[in-house]
């Protein structure tokens, strides 16, 4: 019965963040979301969470939800908050990028959500960022420039610092080519890594070692 209550409240859990969450922009699934708030809250490995690619602040508030829930620690969100080369040919979102206000976009719904004391962004190229960075990192979400080598260059940059034990999840897998390619032709094949579990587009990896 303990394990049915455990399921129940779960669910209820999961409901009440989508329902939460539901008006934030953003190109996540909410089954994605809480997939990413699980592994803030109980994901092996030492260390921080990082995400890379912000946008408005969706997956922002999934991880930064389960890392206050278990007093994890905050969220370092990487973005330049000028959009990705996707954001910048979506006319949707011409005016808000054309008026550099996405970063103050994300600031609103970050305290709106009463999250903004989880989350430290930093504004800025994420390679750039990534030669300054010295910390070990438990969850990697990797979700920035959905090109080939936008993916493989993040991933070089940061996974270095992934403790061994800690996940690499991709977004968008299936969804877009070069996020697709970068799973398939790497990552499937990668001896240091093994894959873990699939929500949606969502693809996670464990480091071995």
């Amino acid at each position: 019965m303990e394990k049915v209550i455990h399921g129940l409240h779960a669910v209820a859990e999961f409901l009440k963040y989508s329902e939460q969450f539901k008006n934030i922009p953003g190109f996540l699934f909410p089954a994605e979301g809480y997939a990413l708030l699980l592994l803030a809250r109980h994901g092996p490995g030492q260390g921080e969470v990082v995400e890379i690619g912000s946008f408005m602040g969706l997956s922002t508030c999934w991880l930064a939800t389960g890392l206050a829930s278990a007093g994890r620690g905050k969220v370092t969100a990487i973005d330049t908050f000028q959009g990705s080369p996707e954001h910048q040919a979506d006319p949707h979102l011409k005016k808000v990028l054309a008026e550099g206000k996405l970063f103050d976009a994300f600031s609103v719904v970050l305290e709106q959500q009463g999250l903004a004391g989880q989350v430290q962004p930093l504004v800025g190229n994420s390679h750039d960022l990534a030669a300054t960075w010295n910390r070990p990192i438990r969850l990697l979400f990797i979700d920035g420039d959905h090109s080939y080598e936008g993916v493989r260059r993040d991933f070089v940059d940061w996974e270095r610092f992934v403790a061994p034990g800690g996940v690499v999840c991709f977004h968008d897998v299936g969804g877009w080519d070069g996020v697709t390619k970068f799973y398939t032709e790497k990552m499937q094949k990668h001896p240091g890594y093994r894959e873990a579990v699939g929500v949606n587009s969502l693809r996670s990896f464990i480091k071995l070692g």
